[in-house]
C-alpha cells in the first residue's frame, strides 16, 4: 500500500523544474551570436544604378521626370515591377513619350505588359525582348555597384616588391 501511494504521488507531480519555457519571441537561434537578419536590398540598389548607367541621362530624366532616376527605378522595383518588365516599360515610355509614372499606374489596371503595350499601340514582344537585352547589360554591370568589404580592402595600396635600391637607379648623390 505504501508503494502504491508513493507511485501515485510521483505520477501526479508536475516536473516543472525540469521544463524550460521559451516564449514565442525567442527563436531556436536566439542564443547564437551573429548579425541581425535583414532583407538584402543591395541587389536592387546595384541594379538601379547599373540600369541608370546603361541608358542616357536625357532619356532617364524625361522618362522618369526626375533628376535622380536611379531612385525612381529603385522605387518601382520595390513596388514589385520585375527587372525585365521595368526595362521594357522604360523603352515603351521612351518611344511613346508617356511618363513612366503613368505607365506604372496603368500596368495594374490593364492586367499586364502586353495589354499596356497594346493600349499605347506598341509591339509588346519587341519591347520585351529589347528590355531583356537592356536588363542583361545592366546585370553585367551590377558587380561594379555592389559594396563589399573586399572592395574597400582592395583600394588600399599593396606593396608586393621592395623598393629599388638607390644604387640601381643612379641616385647615389
Amino acid at each position: 500500500m505504501r508503494n502504491l501511494i508513493a507511485c501515485l504521488l510521483l505520477a501526479s507531480a508536475v516536473p516543472a523544474a525540469a521544463q524550460v519555457y521559451l516564449g514565442a519571441e525567442v527563436g531556436p537561434d536566439a542564443f547564437a551570436r551573429g548579425d541581425d537578419s535583414r532583407i538584402d536590398t543591395s541587389g536592387e540598389d546595384a541594379f538601379s544604378w547599373a540600369l541608370a548607367s546603361e541608358v542616357s541621362s536625357a532619356t532617364l530624366c524625361s522618362v522618369f521626370e526626375s533628376t535622380a532616376p536611379e531612385r525612381e527605378v529603385l522605387k518601382y522595383l520595390r513596388q514589385g515591377i520585375y527587372r525585365q518588365e521595368l526595362a521594357a516599360m522604360l523603352l515603351l515610355s521612351e518611344t511613346t513619350s508617356v511618363p513612366f509614372k503613368t505607365l506604372a499606374a496603368d500596368l495594374g489596371k490593364e492586367g499586364g505588359f502586353r495589354a499596356l503595350a497594346k493600349k499605347y499601340k506598341s509591339d509588346a514582344m519587341r519591347l520585351f525582348s529589347e528590355g531583356g537585352r537592356l536588363k542583361a547589360a545592366a546585370e553585367l554591370r551590377m558587380p561594379l555597384f555592389l559594396v563589399s568589404v573586399s572592395t574597400f580592402s582592395s583600394l588600399a595600396p599593396e606593396i608586393s616588391t621592395p623598393a629599388v635600391p638607390a644604387s640601381l637607379t643612379g641616385e647615389d648623390d
